[in-house]
């Protein structure tokens, strides 16, 4: 990828919330991240799980633009996942997740507005390293999934309510476990190619 944001001259735009204590560049223009016990992103409408603790490496993104990757997940937990993610603010964000759910990979989403999550799961992954993708054009966000990089799949299209300015990025989470190492394969932005809304 030319557009990769992991590669030298391109990754003094990314800055560290909560950066974790084990992570690294690899010299292909990859990111490896070792999340931290029980970090994650969640605010549970019923208040039983409240936390926004999880590594989540980002940039400054404008009102419309495209960001994509390729993850792999060495999925030793329940919920043991690696994101992309989309921030206002502590209260409105919203991320796209190849995340176990105990028994198998799956696509899981969360959209958090005012302060309060909702969680989707999508459906089963049978491959190790699928691709994510979050499109923003304006007020309305898709994201989508894909098992090659060239045919996508639209998992959820929303709008967000919060006005921003947005940060966008990578998240790496071991919500119920003691940890997991997300593998990033690059970092891609750029703008949305109008002609194809998905």
């Amino acid at each position: 990828m030319n557009n990769n944001l992991f590669l030298p001259e391109a990754r003094n735009r990314l800055i560290w919330m909560h950066e974790p204590g084990n992570w690294e560049f690899t010299a292909n223009g990859e990111l490896v991240v070792d999340a931290p016990p029980e970090a994650d992103f969640f605010k549970d409408p019923g208040g039983k799980h409240v936390v926004h603790s999880a590594p989540f490496l980002h940039l400054n993104v404008d009102s419309t633009f495209e960001l994509t990757t390729q993850i792999e997940v060495d999925m030793r937990h329940m919920y043991d996942s690696g994101c992309l993610m989309l921030m206002a603010d502590e209260n409105n964000w919203a991320k796209l997740c190849f995340e176990s759910n105990g028994q198998y990979p799956t696509i899981v989403s969360v959209v958090t507005q005012n302060g309060f999550s909702d969680d989707c799961n999508s459906e089963q992954v049978h491959i190790e390293q699928p691709y994510l993708r979050i499109t923003k054009r304006g007020r309305v966000v898709s994201f989508l999934y894909s098992t090659d990089g060239e045919s996508w799949k639209l998992i959820r299209y929303f709008g967000m309510e919060a006005q921003g300015p947005f940060i966008a990025g990578v998240v790496a989470q071991s919500p119920k476990g003691s940890g997991c190492r997300v593998s990033f394969k690059y970092l891609n932005i750029s703008v949305p190619d109008e002609e194809n809304r998905f």
